[in-house]
């Protein structure tokens, strides 16, 4: 293998951790905005005006996700490297 295959894996390697960080991130703002700011809010265990927080935290989340598919796409065109260890795929 040369340096420069190995390289292009650890950028695969790399952004696939970055796709999944993203997404969590994504997950935890939503269940935020649609779950825990209206439930506490309703419960009056946090002000009500916090419930004005909800925009930014889909504005958060839409972003963090768009970021996730950014990097996805990065994945897949560093997959090509993986023909190089596996020729096929289905194996």
């Amino acid at each position: 293998m040369l340096n420069a295959q190995w390289s292009e894996l650890g950028d695969l390697l790399t952004n696939i951790w970055i796709v999944v960080v993203f997404i969590i991130f994504f997950a935890l703002n939503m269940l935020i905005a649609n779950n825990w700011l209206p439930s506490l809010t309703a419960t009056r265990h946090i002000p009500p005006t916090l419930a004005k927080l909800r925009p930014g935290f889909y504005l958060v989340s839409i972003a963090s996700f768009g970021c996730a598919m950014y990097f996805l796409s990065r994945v897949v065109d560093h997959a090509g490297v993986l023909r190089d260890f596996w020729p096929n795929y289905w194996i």
